[in-house]
C-alpha cells in the first residue's frame, strides 16, 4: 500500500509542474487592428519616400539640362535644391529602414 502512495504523489506533482500559459504571452494573437496600423504606416512611408526621389531626380534633370545646352548658364540655387532633395531623399530611405528591421 505504501507504494500506491508513492504513485498519487508522483501524479500530483506532476500535475503541479504544468505550467499555465499567461493571458498576456508570445503565443497569444494580435489584434486585427495592429497589421492595418503597420500597413498604413508603410505606405506613407513608401510614399514619403517616392516623393523624395522624385524630388531629387527633377533636380538632376534640370541641372543636367542646364548643363547640355551651352546657351544656358545653371541657377545658382541648383546646387542648394539638390542637397535639399538630397537629404530629403535619405531622411525618407532611413524611415524605411526602420521598417526593415522590425
Amino acid at each position: 500500500m505504501a507504494r500506491m502512495g508513492l504513485r498519487r504523489r508522483s501524479v500530483a506533482a506532476s500535475g503541479l509542474r504544468a505550467r499555465t500559459v499567461p493571458a498576456r504571452s508570445r503565443v497569444t494573437r494580435r489584434r486585427s487592428e495592429a497589421p492595418l496600423l503597420r500597413t498604413a504606416t508603410l505606405a506613407a512611408v513608401l510614399s514619403d519616400s517616392r516623393t523624395a526621389l522624385c524630388q531629387l531626380t527633377g533636380e538632376l534633370e534640370a541641372i543636367l539640362t542646364a548643363l547640355r545646352d551651352p546657351g544656358v548658364r545653371p541657377d545658382e540655387a541648383a546646387a542648394d535644391r539638390l542637397r535639399g532633395a538630397a537629404r530629403a531623399a535619405d531622411v525618407a530611405f532611413a524611415s524605411l529602414g526602420a521598417f526593415a528591421r522590425r
